[in-house]
């Protein structure tokens, strides 16, 4: 949610269907946004989303340490989300 609020999604134990190919082994996390008022893809995290998205990304870290990486969708396929490059962000720095 824009204020923060971490809600549950699928079972972390449940393989993804983020990113075909790369599905199993992984971890996911959506966030509400990423588009501007047209529909185009912006960063539109709130600062709330961004430290709620940090602690739970850590939090994943910490409990499944076998975690190589942390990447965003958009450097699997040709699309636009999550419209940040996790790489050049905090979370690609967590690792």
């Amino acid at each position: 949610m824009l204020d923060g609020t971490v809600k549950p999604g699928r079972p972390e134990a449940q393989v993804g269907s983020h990113v075909a190919g790369h599905n199993t082994g992984t971890l996911r996390h959506v966030y509400v946004g990423g588009v501007d008022a047209k529909g185009n893809p912006e960063d539109t995290r709130t600062p709330a989303q961004k430290a709620a998205l940090l602690a739970h990304v850590k939090a994943l870290i910490a409990r499944y340490l076998m975690v190589k990486k942390v990447t965003g969708h958009n450097q699997y396929v040709a699309k636009a989300c999550p419209s940040f490059d996790v790489r050049k962000d905090d979370l690609g720095r967590l690792i």
